[in-house]
């Protein structure tokens, strides 16, 4: 732990960063039925922006636009575009936790391509809960057994455009801007749903367009929180708390949309947040292990051979 860390303030943070998104999102559900998802991402995408520039401007470092990895971060910026829009889409057709359950599966893609994509080596536990956080997938969707409606394909294919983007913020996270990446999502997501909502647009009442408002707000907020909460607490105890997203999903389905999971879509909540919880401990504990043998290096042959291998 770092001196400068402040524990209980990083979990506040981290705990209001997921109920802002999680609620958004169910503002995004609730909206749906009369608007197309592509309005509702424009709309929210403006109001978004407004605490990203906040948080930008007044951040106290200087402000850079322009990338140092412009393909990258236009890559990355391309594939948030499309795991928003998949997860816009999801919400709109899905229940809140069959939703969230296909889209935390990113953690597990991250995982899973790491070792192609990034060099990383990836041992036996975090393989197996990788396959682990697939069966949970193949629960919830049932392939033959319930018809796979499009909201699914949304999911899924938000949970794969999340974890490339990740794996390309890993690459480029350390050298490229903060505010660049931040400036090119939120201008990335802006023009390209700008470009299709005149094909799909519908006027809004005031009391629509102040909803889809609190859900732009909410999310563009919720930015600002997870900066916050990653500044005040190492990432081992913040990252964790992404997963209460799904007591929030399970939360609002019922009390606004009328949804319980049913026991399917329980078994594979289960795999899935506990395979992306134990792969996150698992990472803990190898960075430990290498940071321990940069510190205390061990005699060459001296370790027992398991010991040697990476788990």
């Amino acid at each position: 732990m770092r001196p400068e860390d402040h524990i209980g303030r990083g979990i506040l943070f981290a705990i209001a960063t997921f109920a802002f998104f999680s609620t958004a999102d169910a503002v995004v559900k609730l909206l749906s039925s009369g608007y197309s998802v592509i309005q509702i991402y424009f709309v929210t995408a403006l109001f978004g922006a407004i605490p990203i520039a906040g948080l930008v401007w007044f951040s106290g470092r200087p402000i850079t636009v322009i990338p140092r990895f412009p393909k990258k971060v236009a890559l990355r910026t391309l594939l948030l575009v499309i795991d928003n829009f998949g997860a816009y889409l999801a919400f709109s057709l899905l229940p809140l936790a069959n939703a969230y359950t296909l889209i935390f599966a990113g953690p597990l893609i991250v995982t899973a391509l790491s070792p192609f994509l990034l060099g990383e080596a990836v041992g036996r536990h975090r393989w197996s809960a990788v396959v682990v956080g697939f069966i949970g997938i193949i629960v919830v969707l049932r392939p033959g057994m319930a018809p796979l409606d499009i909201g699914y394909l949304g999911a899924l294919g938000a949970a794969c455009a999340f974890g490339l983007a990740l794996i390309i913020t890993r690459q480029i996270g350390g050298r490229e801007s903060d505010s660049a990446m931040l400036v090119w999502m939120i201008l990335g997501k802006i023009v390209i749903s700008g470009i299709a909502v005149p094909f799909s647009f519908t006027p809004m009442p005031m009391t629509d367009l102040g909803l889809m408002a609190l859900a732009g707000l909410l999310a563009g907020t919720a930015h600002i929180f997870v900066v916050q909460a990653f500044k005040q607490a190492p990432p081992a105890t913040v990252a964790p708390f992404q997963y209460t997203q799904m007591l929030w999903a399970v939360l609002y389905g019922y009390l606004i949309f009328g949804d319980l999971p049913d026991a399917f879509v329980l078994a594979g909540l289960t795999l899935v947040t506990g395979s992306g919880l134990y792969i996150l401990w698992r990472e803990q504990v190898v960075r430990h292990r290498q940071k321990r043998l940069l510190i205390h290096p061990p005699v060459p042959d001296a370790l027992p051979e398991a010991e040697k291998k990476e788990d």
